[in-house]
């Protein structure tokens, strides 16, 4: 191979060749790199499942803490960001009655991870109770997206996900009902996916009470490596101004 001169200087064709081709290999991995990085983030908005759309708002700056025990279940929270943010792998249960701020403050957390670093993890809240509304609706629609297992392989892939009142899919608190062969099979599928990546559930229900309306195992499975945030004392802050 003779080298030829170039602007006064003698290089190599080949090695220049290789150069080139090595360059742009670079430059088309990190277009498919901020591709995929794009497509995660964006995942957030536009394939979560909420029943109220209010929630996207939530974060710790704006979560009304007063009483003691929210002050510290807020900064429960942030500890849970701060430990997912580092890359450990646990499960997050936020369980209380209703209306006390489990909801806002499992959004809190996941939208700090969904701005953190190079925004390029898959965060996903989803409604568990409208989750299985929506796959239901495709026994009638052969034409819905939100199929058992369109559900099944969008979560098992999220890199953090929120699954949001757990339990409330059988009806009113306290009713003792059982959930059904599908909401079994459905949460099985997510649960068992998900064995290796970290989970926040909320729930208004106890560890009992939700074993009685699933089965230990599956109950188990959501409760590896569990990171409690209890709301015990807090009223319901949606109806406090209330009276009648």
């Amino acid at each position: 191979m003779k080298l030829i001169k170039y602007e006064e200087e003698e290089i190599c064709p080949l090695c220049e060749r290789e150069r080139n081709t090595e360059l742009l290999s670079q430059q088309q991995s990190e277009k498919i790199r901020q591709a995929h990085a794009s497509k995660a983030y964006l995942a957030f908005s536009k394939q979560s499942i909420l029943t109220d759309e209010n929630l996207y708002s939530a974060s710790f700056g704006n979560y009304e803490a007063k009483q003691h025990e929210e002050i510290a279940n807020n900064e429960k929270a942030v500890k849970a960001y701060q430990r997912y943010k580092g890359g450990e792998v646990f499960n997050t249960w936020l369980t209380g009655m209703p209306g006390v701020g489990k909801s806002p403050l499992a959004m809190s957390i996941l939208r700090n991870l969904n701005e953190t670093g190079e925004k390029d993890k898959c965060c996903l809240f989803i409604s568990v109770d409208e989750m299985l509304r929506k796959i239901r609706g495709t026994f009638d629609n052969r034409e819905s997206i939100y199929t058992e297992n369109y559900f099944v392989d969008l979560l098992s892939v999220a890199d953090h996900l929120v699954l949001d009142d757990l339990g409330a899919e059988t009806g009113a608190t306290g009713t003792g009902k059982q959930a059904s062969d599908f909401t079994l099979r459905v949460l099985y599928a997510i649960a068992n996916a998900r064995q290796n990546k970290p989970t926040i559930i909320t729930s208004n229900l106890s560890k009992g009470e939700l074993v009685k309306m699933y089965d230990a195992k599956l109950v188990s499975r959501l409760m590896k490596d569990t990171y409690l945030i209890k709301f015990e004392e807090t009223s319901d802050k949606r109806i406090k101004n209330i009276e009648f």
